[in-house]
């Protein structure tokens, strides 16, 4: 969610609503799994449990409603498997945060190219003109 792709407050308000269940949804996995195979809840990795439920998203869509075991149990396998690869203890370990995206000296493509051209060339040239004054 590094960037919004909606342009209209109603949409962005709804977009920032699905990565808020999305990101809930696999909290919830990662309690449910850490619950289930009695490991620290601390010790899952949101990454991995992302890559796993995506995996497993597939496999349970493809089962009909109808087999339930069968669904139960692959829901079960879904939970081993997060379960099954903790983070490794980091006692000494700090990330800095700091923004990655780094800001470029370009706008953004807001129309077609060809009416584009013309507005680039005039930054260009005004940089330029800048540089050697």
């Amino acid at each position: 969610m590094e960037m919004l792709s909606c342009k209209s407050p109603a949409m962005i308000h709804k977009e920032l609503e699905l990565h808020l269940i999305a990101y809930n949804l696999l909290r919830a996995f990662m309690g449910q799994a850490a619950l289930h195979c009695h490991v620290p809840l601390e010790r899952l990795s949101f990454k991995g449990t992302l890559d796993t439920t995506r995996q497993y998203g597939q496999a349970l869509s493809r089962i009909p409603p109808s087999h339930r075991r069968r669904r139960r149990a692959l829901y079960a396998e879904m939970l081993a498997r997060i379960a099954s690869d903790p983070v490794p203890e980091r006692p000494d370990r700090y990330e800095p945060r700091c923004q990655k995206r780094r800001p470029k000296p370009y706008p953004f493509m807001t129309r077609p190219r060809s009416q584009m051209r013309p507005i680039v060339e005039k930054l260009a040239r005004s940089r330029r003109q800048k540089k050697n004054a």
